[in-house]
């Protein structure tokens, strides 16, 4: 996915302890403009125990590669900041908005992404406001899946988090909620939704190492 896309912006959301912490990458595509994009998920060992009913699917998905399951909590942080490093390394995170994290999320992860040695700096972070206000960004991504301008990875992980998803009317707008509450995880697509919100402003691409080489890294 880095090889392919001339920027990367990153949406991240969740993270309680019987929650799922997602991530989930959209790159825009050198020379075609489509949108890409890679997800990937982190649960507590706790999560497992409080919510037996989902534990085996949350397994599958671990031997699939699109969840880590943790044993301590901060080490679900560590792994989404390094994902986001290697973004930044390979020049393809925008110098601006480039992370949307959930506004009403964990601070850790600001606290991470800003920490020493990250190179990850609070003008390239911005809150996104979740329930109703993610309206565009979820019609703008029905509409970019639809119409094959934004191509998924196929990933089993997302498809269960898109079923556990419902819609509510909210006057003229829509929202995204769990369908049944606490087993139903769909913090992975709501990742996906702030990243869209972010790619939709159209972030302008910096030189990147993938420009002159190309190097498959997801």
């Amino acid at each position: 996915m880095l090889a392919n896309s001339e920027v990367v912006v990153v949406g991240i959301d969740g993270g309680g302890l019987d929650d799922l912490l997602g991530l989930t990458l959209v790159g825009r595509e050198r020379g075609t403009g489509r949108w890409l994009t890679w997800s990937h998920a982190w649960a507590h060992e706790i999560a497992l125990e409080r919510r037996p009913e989902i534990a085996p699917a949350l397994r599958d998905f671990e031997k699939q590669g699109d969840l880590t399951i943790v044993d301590l909590p901060g080490k679900d942080v560590i792994g989404v900041a390094d994902i986001v490093c290697r973004v930044q390394l390979a020049r393809l995170l925008p110098e601006e908005n480039g992370v949307g994290v959930d506004a009403a999320g964990i601070t850790d992860i600001v606290d991470e992404l800003i920490s020493d040695g990250r190179d990850i700096e609070m003008k390239q972070i911005v809150a996104i406001s979740q329930g109703w206000k993610l309206n565009a960004s979820i019609k703008t991504t029905e509409r970019a899946v639809a119409g094959g301008e934004l191509l998924h990875g196929a990933q089993p992980m997302m498809a269960w988090c898109v079923s556990n998803a419902r819609t509510e009317d909210r006057g003229n707008a829509i929202s995204v909620t769990k369908q049944v509450s606490g087993k139903a995880k769909i913090d992975p697509l709501m990742a996906l939704f702030n990243a869209v919100s972010l790619m939709a402003l159209k972030p302008k691409a910096v030189e990147s190492a993938y420009n002159k080489r190309g190097i498959l890294m997801f």
